[in-house]
């Protein structure tokens, strides 16, 4: 990889690949003895990742300009979020927040406007694989570390303090080193062996959530495998994805306990409609404002919301535990319809990029596990969160494309007339 490659490339390729390890938060159990010790210090460790954020900017700052002038609905979110200090229940956090997720969508626009979809690609599959090997090892020579002892006894967890995570963390590695496979033929062999072991990884974790989501993303991988490979072949792809869909949409409507049970899951999904419903309740009292960017879940005091969704819930809980309920906790109703238009948009670019582009192998898998996540994990406009800098930088790569991607050949329509002979 290193053969001809101009010393300013390896660097910013390294950079590249320690800021997804940073956001990742891998890194954070291990340091803090799996939760035994605070996990205060840990905040000044995102310094680094907010500098490389920048350095990698400034090497290409005019494509970055282009590619957030062209995603006016991340702009408003953004606004959006900081605005919020001016009705905040807690201005000063909102404020703190709002500037750290400023940084780490940075870190997004980073990654987006520096690297060509293959190269992004891999980045973001070496990163998983430096993650996925460091779980192995510990699960395997240091049980007592990484496996779950307690809860879950036994249970692999690898670098995260819970199960879930492990599996969660190895189905999004396993999608990027199959989409690397796909997309970097000349280390194909490599990337599937490795897809083969962050696979083996979520089934270790013993995670259904995590292989659930997997599974689902590499059907979608398989949805693009048809529609590239001919008319008739995507018309027939298109058709059964559609089908499959709608049939899905009947299961869950009429039959719910059967998907509960798959999940291993019950009625409340592990408490989850209990915290819901206590956001709903809630919310109904700043419909159109929210309650600011960042400002529920630390607020402690007796009568404000996250006291009353405890009370509801009969449990403190750390965050909304969907991505769409967070950010209405947030930001309101306003906020709700960004982001609403902003997925659709998405969606839109990635199924396009299904039928006509090389990224739709990476953007599809992609949207599938972010969409379904989504609904039961707080995994949007997080600050310090890897999801965020990852679907900010899938975003905006759909948005500009390769910079530097070769002008197509056109070909004339005009037949050119050939000399008489003589």
């Amino acid at each position: 990889m290193t053969r001809a490659t101009p010393y300013a490339d390896i660097l910013a390729f390294a950079a590249s690949v320690l800021l997804v390890l940073i956001y990742s938060q891998s890194w954070a159990a291990p340091m803090t003895g799996y939760g035994q010790r605070s996990a205060d210090f840990l905040l000044n460790f995102f310094y680094p990742a907010y500098a490389l954020a920048v350095g990698l900017v400034l090497t290409r700052p005019g494509t970055a300009l282009q590619a957030l002038a062209r995603s006016p609905l991340l702009l408003a979110l953004l606004a959006l979020a900081a605005l919020s200090f001016v009705w905040s229940i807690n201005p000063d956090v909102t404020l703190r927040r709002v500037m750290a997720l400023l940084f780490t969508t940075l870190g997004g626009v980073a990654l987006a406007v520096r690297w060509r979809w293959t190269t992004l690609t891999e980045i973001f599959a070496t990163a998983m694989a430096i993650m996925m090997i460091a779980s192995l090892l510990l699960a395997v020579l240091a049980p007592d570390l990484g496996r779950m002892q307690t809860i879950f006894p036994g249970a692999w967890r690898g670098l995260w303090l819970e199960k879930n995570s492990l599996g969660e963390n190895m189905g999004l590695a396993a999608i990027f080193m199959v989409a690397a496979a796909i997309m970097v033929p000349k280390r194909r062999r490599l990337w599937l062996v490795f897809a083969a072991v962050a696979a083996a990884l979520v089934v270790m974790s013993t995670s259904k959530t995590g292989l659930v989501v997997l599974i689902l993303a590499m059907a979608s991988m398989v949805f693009v495998a048809l529609v590239k490979a001919g008319r008739v072949r995507a018309i027939l792809g298109t058709w059964i994805t559609v089908v499959v869909i709608c049939a899905a949409l009947v299961v869950i409507a009429t039959r719910s306990d059967l998907l509960f049970e798959l999940l291993g899951k019950d009625a409340t999904l592990t408490g989850r409609t209990e915290i819901w419903s206590g956001i709903l309740r809630q919310v109904e009292h700043r419909p159109w404002t929210g309650f600011g960017y960042g400002a529920v879940w630390t607020d402690t005091s007796p009568g404000g919301p996250q006291s009353w969704i405890a009370y509801e819930a009969r449990f403190s809980a750390a965050h909304a535990h969907s991505g769409w309920l967070e950010v209405y906790l947030s930001l309101g109703i306003p906020g709700l319809i960004l982001l609403a238009a902003w997925m659709i948009e998405m969606w839109a670019r990635s199924f396009w990029a299904a039928y006509t582009r090389l990224s739709g192998w990476l953007l599809i898998p992609m949207m599938t596990a972010y969409t379904l996540t989504m609904l039961t994990e707080s995994i949007t406009m997080n600050w310090h969160s890897l999801r965020w800098v990852l679907f900010v930088t899938l975003a905006l790569k759909a948005v500009i494309g390769d910079q530097d991607a070769p002008a197509k050949v056109v070909t004339p329509f005009a037949r050119t007339r050939r000399p008489r002979p003589l």
